[in-house]
């Protein structure tokens, strides 16, 4: 749905228990220095079930924001556009946005705040129910991130995992 795909798009929370730590983000893994970190099949495992898990809790919390800026009578173009400018730090008086659409966008944004608040402890549930500490979970998906041999194992237990579901399989590029 083109109208879903947008409004997920401008989510700024999602996957934000799989993102970088923001000081990480700024430095350049040296070519030869891959994280030498020790995962097990079975942890691997467990990770791959854990972010399916997490996956599937935010699919879920993302249909409930889009119900909300839908009940609020936004439309989601302008709903992602104020929250564009928001986060860039322009004012509202420079985006061409009527009172009444401000209102809506306040109303859906306080809401969508709650949910994301949900979100991040049925996310952190979800994690913890595949038997993944926190921590550990950020460190292997980190190192997943830079280590395209962890990577590939990663992805062939998802494509296993969706095969032995029916599910039709995750395109490459985790």
């Amino acid at each position: 749905m083109k109208m879903q795909s947008i409004f997920v798009g401008m989510i700024t929370i999602a996957f934000a228990f799989f993102a970088v730590p923001a000081e990480a983000q700024f430095e350049q893994p040296q070519p030869d220095a891959q994280p030498q970190i020790d995962v097990s099949d079975d942890e691997l495992q467990s990770f791959v079930d854990a972010s399916m898990s997490a996956q599937a809790v935010q699919a879920e919390s993302q249909q409930e924001m889009v119900a909300v800026v839908d009940e609020e009578g936004i439309d989601v173009q302008t709903y992602n556009d104020i929250m564009q400018a928001q986060q860039m730090g322009q004012s509202t008086e420079e985006l061409d946005v009527s009172a009444d659409d401000m209102e809506k966008f306040e109303s859906a944004f306080e809401q969508i705040q709650e949910i994301e608040q949900e979100m991040e402890a049925e996310l952190t549930g979800a994690i913890e129910g595949e038997g993944m500490d926190m921590d550990r979970f950020q460190e292997i998906n980190m190192a997943v991130q830079q280590d395209p041999e962890l990577q590939q194992r990663v992805q062939q237990m998802i494509q296993q995992e969706q095969m032995d579901q029916g599910q039709p399989q995750q395109p490459q590029g985790y």
